[in-house]
């Protein structure tokens, strides 16, 4: 049955009254849900600067290096036995097969100096402790109750750190 032009505007006025004011709700939803996500990525930006400024820290200053296995003459430097316990973890092929994963996480930390690249070296290997190609570390650290992620990370991470900076030689001191 065909509407009636009557009855098509009285339809048009309808939509007309209901759409204009539904519009404008919509858009103050919508402006209130991108104030919120504006807000959070404001929140997010300062969390990740925190979380940075922790991690740092941590990587500093809760760092049990084995004298053995670096040199503390600056920059810290692997001895025979830093170079033994990376043959000895087969950390050589690890790197070589997840070269991508480490120096990625080196880069994501954007150094701009040779302490920076140290200290992101340190923080992947604990970032990355979890991945299963670094399952060997758990294996070794129940072999050698002794041996911890504060004192391994900083002789492999010393280790990755001449490998990125061989790649990086803009990287100044």
């Amino acid at each position: 049955m065909p509407i009636s032009t009557s009855t098509s505007s009285t339809i048009a006025d309808i939509v007309t009254i209901l759409g204009v004011p539904t519009m404008a709700m919509a858009f103050l939803y919508v402006g209130k849900r991108l104030q919120v996500l504006g807000d959070l990525e404001d929140a997010m930006k300062k969390v990740k600067v925190n979380l940075k400024v922790i991690g740092d820290y941590l990587t500093r200053h809760h760092t049990e290096f084995n004298p053995t296995e670096l040199t503390s003459f600056s920059p810290l430097q692997l001895t025979d036995q830093g170079r033994k316990l990376i043959e000895e973890l087969m950390f050589e092929a690890v790197f070589e097969n997840n070269k991508k994963s480490f120096l990625g996480y080196i880069e994501s930390e954007k150094p701009t100096l040779k302490y920076d690249v140290e200290n992101a070296a340190i923080k992947s290997i604990q970032a990355l402790a979890d991945e299963p190609y670094m399952s060997f570390l758990k294996v070794f650290f129940y072999k050698h109750p002794e041996r911890n992620m504060s004192n391994v990370a900083p002789t492999l991470g010393v280790y990755l750190r001449d490998k990125y900076l061989d790649q990086h030689p803009e990287i100044r001191e």
